[in-house]
């Protein structure tokens, strides 16, 4: 009795295809909008994340000012607001201040 091969018409080559790298790197900035970038390679995929590590280290100087001021009910009092707009312009955020401000 022979039992039939069920890889016989199938090609070798077939075989060795793998799934293509497609990563989606994510960040969400400090006003919560989602920025993602989509990648192929590897390579692009380090640039993606070296490029929003710019990003991150300015929310984190950012916030890192912001922390200092006292926040009532979700915004901060209107007696700081010139305090914190001449230090992030200090810290060279100062076309931000009036977003945070609102």
């Amino acid at each position: 009795m022979t039992i039939n091969n069920p890889f016989r018409q199938f090609s070798a080559s077939k075989m060795s295809n793998r799934p293509r790298f497609n990563v989606s790197v994510e960040y969400t900035n400090l006003f919560g909008k989602t920025i993602r970038i989509q990648c192929t390679n590897r390579k692009q995929m380090l640039e993606a994340q070296s490029f929003l590590k710019i990003f991150k280290s300015e929310v984190t100087a950012i916030n890192r000012i912001l922390a200092e001021y006292p926040v009532v009910m979700g915004k901060f009092p209107k007696k700081f607001h010139k305090e914190i707009k001449s230090d992030l312009t200090a810290n060279g955020f100062g076309s931000i201040a009036k977003f945070i401000l609102q």
